[in-house]
């Protein structure tokens, strides 16, 4: 039984947008995911499609100064407690699900958007290391370029109820609009502040018809709305909302698929509805609407003959309804289609709040009703109480979505779970012993998601949950889980199928052969006992056929002699002389109870050949069952070789399936490390290596990831791979983060590592690397030359380092869950050198100068009592390689040094050895003597010599030219257009609009673009005075004027939605102060900062401060340390933007990241998830598992099976107790996928370990096992 609700209703969507407003405002965004690229694929798929996926993306917002993000934890639940029957109360029928509000305790929320299906905040994806490094979709990269670094401001729901959910990112200059679609196919669409498509999901139209006298049919009129790029969102055709006077047509509908289900009809509804009509005025409307259904159904029915075609079609016209007969139009309306129709006035409830409604009015939802039985169903009495109920209840319910007080419910069935035990029972030995049983639902069958329980509901189990958005990701992704377990369970039946049909042929086959034996067998002794008898009938038919008699005239002969009883012919049943063979009915007398007078002995059919005797006839067929016997061994052993090939394939199968179950079901979806896509281990004192897989990871990792103070490795060898070691860093009590120099230890573990992944690993060659400093890495390649992909300049001195020896490691570390673990292993890597240099730090900042405080300048953030506009909150762009290499020095060294272009293209493994090196990787001497870069700032964003002397040109020569000029002098350039910088691509319209798209733009944009002024007006007095006191500027001498356009009329409806005159005024204040305080570049963005203060802390978190010397202050520490705590956020997917501020480059630390992980876990730590390793071996020494790799000529695959069943091998024999944690340890182990040992491993390798050789021999008998079977 599949789920009855998959997708959103209207109450859906005012639930959790309420609960996105209580939780997320205010919240930065960090990246846009496409939904593959995390694991979460759309709800009508579930499995690994990405073509499945499209439409779904994952928005990660953050609050940068919340600190570290919490841990979410899943929904767990409690027992069943049984409804005893009687009126619906909170609590029958529920289940409890113990969970955590993740979207309001945790500071980083993923929020999942599907078009057309859904949007909430969850827990529930992965991100695997493949996935990470694929390029996402034109449409992600679309959102991460405007939407970037911007807050979510607000969120709401457009129209009345309807399915379309407005997100508002950014505000002033900046905002942005991101509005999803959820009913028909969906649509995902991007604006500016205007609400003009940047970028959507797909483009469509919408057909416009006129209505005429046809009965209300429309006909076409060639009149169509466009959705697409440049274009204004129509908003009067994709939901509800319309112009009172006017708008987008007045006498015109709308057809198209888009707009479904009563979301996007145009036609407006009565003006009050049923809910303000009295029990007589409705009955009346609902008489009326049902005789338009009757006449409509009169003409439809009317036009069926001669659609039909005289009722005669094609092939006698007969077929499904038989009779050629055309299924006859209804005329009766059930009372919830009834009051689903637009004019209503309730039909925006949607199905399951009217059905509520109907039930809570004592009535049947599903009645049948006709104009001509309405008097006697549904009289006129009982309208007051339906009436009364829509208008009651259905606010009510409303209210409670909006309140967020009703929570989540999920409705469930319950399994009939026979089967499954026994399943369960047969697949043990299979499943992990501590994982098999624990999916909280796999004894249920989910039905629906609801944000309140309703009337209909109250006979049907549910789970309930604290928020409604925990309800819905726990539907969601199991959903997901089902679909893939349901597909691991056809694969399971599929296997035991084959399996049992392999062993039913071989049964079948040995089957035949026991039976023929026992007819040979029995055939001879029959044979033997009547010889005599035998001899004589062939001696009559070989007499007879000697003589020239014909074969029909022996029939009659043997067939008259039977009629005469003659004994002889009595015993030949038929002749078959065209075999020479005479079928023999020879009577069974040891089998014969001669105790019973009148029975007859078991007669059997013999056949004996005519050109043998009796004894001979025995004799060949005693050879022919000892032939059989033998054939039946051979059978029997060939069988049985099949059948353990057979069961060996199968228990392959179902193992497989089994596991991909319990990694989508049960595991918990680990979190992916932004170095896992790269090649990577951790030093044995606690410094993060990187090396790329490939020249774009190179160019990646030097772009992105080569920060101050990180060291450049490579290797003077064919394919030595681009390494990189990261630098620790330590904060001073200035707030500034300071580089701690790198460890000699770390730099010769980082140096083995690019050595052992170069062609020096295949060709078994001792050699030693380089490195240097991230300064003297550049892609500027000499004049006249260039540099290919992955491949850079090295300027400056090399230092080389101890020649390496070729031992690498596979080993396992594991990720810890706690903050207890994680300090039970916080000295399993320690660095004694960092120690030292810590206490001698810790001694210069003692001389360093007091916290230096700064004033406030970033307007008023939420959780630092300081709210408002960042730096940062502005549209992301690419980032721009910024050469940190000094410009200068580099022109004094330019006739000091060479330069040698390193290719540092990394071949995976060395499985591309021969590859041709390219030209420019020759090997130059460099200078020693060269001097050290200056120290002190560089310029942001510093030119070459050459761009700069022409910016200073240009700037002498336009220096009289202010915008304005410069605009009107590129669009006389461009014969009069526009310059094409600002126009994106699909934006250039090529034919005019048509009358009602810009009819459809002109509502769109007074319906959504409203005015700042009006919203101002509509506000107390004292606090609009307080407001434009704000935004007042001189216009002339001795004139002044309001800017109201500086407020967005957003944000001033979030002001007029404030609880109390005493908020506003306080908001006002505190937006006042900041002004007279310090310059603020975006009103919009502080009073919205203000407003989220306010409602979340009260007014005394601003009335304290305004009370005082108005100004709110900050310590240089705390800004900094909010500043590096985004940085972090977005590092976490690779992004480096410090917005041109140089205090903050490379201010990322990766310390508390490592502290996660540990290679020796205790039975004691709670372990999350197990990570395959590849590093030098002397690094993993204190690893529990590890295996140690030299050259050799074993294959990735195989290597990586190899090192996985040492793993996880039986001990049991050697130890009588086996711990806990070692169990753990092994079951984490066999879940990691098999990709992702192969991608952590080094290729052509040898494995030495205890119990290597063991395995490899254990492998090789299988083989050669498999080879002789066949």
């Amino acid at each position: 039984m599949s789920a009855k609700k998959s997708r959103f209703d209207g109450l859906d969507v005012v639930a959790m947008t309420s609960h996105l407003k209580r939780t997320m405002l205010g919240f930065k965004l960090a990246n846009v995911y496409d939904g593959s690229a995390l694991g979460v694929n759309s709800s009508a798929s579930g499995g690994g499609n990405d073509k499945a996926a499209r439409g779904v993306y994952m928005f990660k917002l953050a609050d940068p100064s919340s600190g570290p993000a919490a841990v979410p934890v899943d929904a767990s639940k409690d027992d069943d407690v049984k409804s005893d029957g009687g009126e619906n109360k909170e609590g029958d029928n529920v289940t409890s699900a113990k969970s955590s509000n993740a979207a309001a305790d945790s500071k980083r929320v993923m929020l999942l958007v599907e078009s057309g299906v859904r949007f909430h905040p969850t827990t529930h994806y992965s991100q695997s290391s493949s996935g990470s490094s694929s390029m996402p979709s034109n449409f992600a990269m679309k959102l991460r370029k405007h939407l970037r670094n911007l807050r979510l401001e607000n969120v709401t729901q457009l129209g009345n109820l309807d399915r379309v959910v407005d997100f508002r990112f950014g505000s002033g200059n900046y905002a942005h609009h991101l509005l999803l679609e959820l009913y028909a196919q969906g649509n995902i669409i991007l604006t500016d502040g205007e609400y003009r498509i940047l970028a959507l999901l797909r483009t469509h139209e919408y057909e416009v018809k006129n209505e005429n006298d046809g009965g209300g049919v429309g006909v076409d009129n060639g009149d169509e709305v466009k959705v697409r790029v440049g274009n204004v969102y129509p908003v009067t055709f994709a939901t509800t909302l319309s112009m009172e006077k006017g708008g987008a047509g007045d006498d015109t509908e709308v057809s198209n698929d888009e707009t479904n289900d009563g979301d996007a009809d145009t036609d407006t509804a009565a003006s009050k509805g049923i809910v303000a009509m009295n029990s007589s005025e409705a009955y009346n409307w609902a008489k009326a609407e049902l005789v338009a259904v009757h006449e409509k159904a009169l003409i439809m029915n009317a036009k069926q003959p001669d659609d039909n075609g005289g009722g005669q079609g094609k092939k006698g016209g007969k077929k499904k309804g038989g009779g050629g007969k055309k299924k006859t139009m209804d005329d009766s309306v059930a009372l919830k289609a009834l009051l689903l129709k637009p004019t209503s006035g309730v039909y925006h409830y949607g199905p399951s709040l009217i059905e509520h409604c109907i039930r809570s009015a004592g009535l049947d939802p599903v009645v049948k009703l006709k104009h001509d039985n309405i008097d006697y169903t549904l009289p006129e009495a009982s309208w007051e109480d339906l009436i009364t109920s829509l208008r009651e209840e259905g606010s009510r319910v409303i209210e409670n979505l909006t309140s967020g007080e009703s929570g989540g419910f999920i409705l469930y069935k319950p399994k009939a779970n026979d089967n499954d035990e026994k399943k369960k029972d047969e697949n043990n030995s299979l499943l992990p012993s501590n994982v098999a049983n624990t999916n909280p639902h796999s004894d249920k069958t989910l039905l629906e998601f609801q944000p309140h329980l309703l009337q209909q509901h109250k006979e049907q189990q549910c789970l309930k949950y604290s928020t409604f958005a925990v309800a819905t990701d726990e539907f969601f992704s199991h959903l997901s889980s089902q679909k893939v377990s349901h597909r691991a369970d056809a694969a399971e039946a599929a296997a035991r199928e084959r399996l049992a049909k392999i062993q039913a042929d071989q049964q079948r086959r040995v089957d035949g052969l026991v039976k023929e034996q026992e007819r040979w067998r029995e055939g001879a002794q029959l044979v033997e006992a009547h010889a005599e008898d035998i001899d004589r009938a062939l001696g009559v038919i070989n007499s007879a056929l000697e003589t020239g008699m014909d074969w029909e005239a022996l029939e009659q002969l043997v067939s008259v002699e039977q009629a005469n009883e003659n004994p002889i012919a009595l015993l030949i049943h038929a002749l078959k002389l065209d075999k020479d063979e005479v079928v023999m009915a020879l009577p069974d007398i040891d089998d014969w109870d001669d105790s019973d007078p009148d029975s007859l002995p078991p007669i059997h059919h013999v056949a004996v050949s005519i050109k043998d005797s009796a004894y001979g006839n025995a004799r060949t067929m005693f050879a022919q069952y000892r032939a059989s016997k033998e054939k039946e061994e051979k059978t029997m052993e060939a069988s049985t070789v099949a059948l353990k090939a057979a069961e060996a394939k199968a228990k392959q199968q179902l193992a497989e399936a089994q596991k991909q179950k319990q990694r989508v079901q049960v595991m918990p979806q680990r979190k992916v490390y932004w170095f896992e896509k790269f090649a990577w281990f951790i030093t044995s004192d606690n410094y993060l290596v990187v090396a790329g897989k490939d020249a774009q990871q190179n160019e990646q990792l030097v772009k992105k990831y080569l920060r101050p103070g990180d060291a450049y490795l490579h290797a003077e060898v064919h394919g030595a791979a681009t390494c990189i070691l990261r630098a620790k860093r330590r904060r001073r009590k200035d707030g500034r983060t300071q580089v701690i120099p790198l460890s000699d230890q770390a730099l010769r573990d980082a140096g083995t590592f690019t050595i052992c992944r170069s062609s020096a690993w295949s060709s078994k060659m001792v050699t030693s690397a380089y490195w240097v400093e991230s300064h003297q890495v550049s892609k500027t390649a000499p004049t006249g030359e260039y540099l290919t992909v992955g491949s850079f300049m090295i300027r400056g001195r090399k230092n080389f380092l101890p020649a390496s020896s070729l031992e690498m490691g596979l080993g396992v570390l594991f990720r810890l869950g706690d903050d207890a673990s994680i300090a039970r292993h916080a000295t399993d890597r320690r660095d004694f050198a960092l120690l030292e240099q810590e206490q001698m730090m810790a001694q210069e900042d003692e001389m360093q100068q007091k916290d230096e405080i700064l004033p406030e300048t970033d307007g008023y953030d939420s959780e630092s009592n300081g709210e408002g506009e960042d730096e940062d909150d502005k549209p992301h762009v690419d980032e721009e390689v910024v050469e940190t290499s000094n410009i200068e020095v580099e022109q004094e060294l330019s006739e000091k040094m060479e330069a040698t272009s390193v290719e540092a293209t990394n071949v995976l493994d060395g499985d591309n050895h021969e590859a041709s090196r390219s030209k420019d990787d020759k090997a130059v001497s460099f200078q020693t003597n060269a001097p050290p870069p200056k120290s002190g700032k560089k310029k942001e964003k510093e030119l070459s010599r050459g761009k700069r002397a022409k910016n200073r040109r240009a700037k002498k020569k336009y220096s009289d030219q202010d915008e304005e000029d410069r605009r009107l002098a590129m669009m006389a350039l461009q014969g009069g257009e526009s310059s094409k910088k600002g126009k994106k691509k699909g934006s250039k319209i090529i034919a005019k609009d048509s009358e009602m798209q810009q009819k459809a733009e002109q509502a769109a944009k007074q319906l959504l673009v409203r005015d700042s002024k009006k919203i101002a007006d509509n506000l107390d007095e004292s606090v609009k005075d307080i407001l434009a006191a704000c935004v007042t500027v001189k216009v002339t001498k001795g004139s002044e004027g309001v800017r109201w356009n500086k407020f967005d009329a957003e944000v001033l409806e979030l002001l007029l939605e404030m609880d109390s005159l005493e908020e506003q005024r306080s908001a006002a204040n505190r937006l006042l102060e900041l002004t007279k305080s310090t310059r603020i570049d975006n009103f919009s963005a502080s009073l919205a900062g203000i407003i989220r203060t306010i409602k979340k802390h009260g007014v005394k978190s601003v009335s304290n401060i305004t009370q005082g010397d108005g100004k709110q202050r900050k310590t240089k520490a705390e800004k900094q340390a909010e500043k590096e705590a985004w940085q972090e956020i977005l590092a976490e997917d690779g992004i480096v933007d410090n917005d041109g501020d140089d205090d903050l480059a490379g201010a990322v630390d990766d310390s508390a990241e490592l502290a996660q992980l540990t290679g020796k876990p205790t039975s004691g730590d709670i372990v999350l998830n197990a990570i395959p390793v590849c590093a030098p071996y002397h690094v993993l020494s204190q690893y529990k598992y590890r295996v140690k790799l030299t050259p050799g000529s074993v294959k990735r695959g195989k290597a990586s099976k190899q090192c996985v069943e040492m793993f996880t091998r039986n001990e049991e024999g050697k130890r009588n107790v086996v711990e806990e944690g070692t169990k753990r340890d092994k079951e984490l182990i066999k879940l990691v996928g098999e990709n992702e040992w192969v991608q952590a491993m080094i290729g052509d390798v040898r494995i030495s370990s205890a119990g290597a050789s063991k395995v490899v021999k254990k492998q090789k008998g299988k083989g050669k096992g498999g080879k002789s079977k066949k």
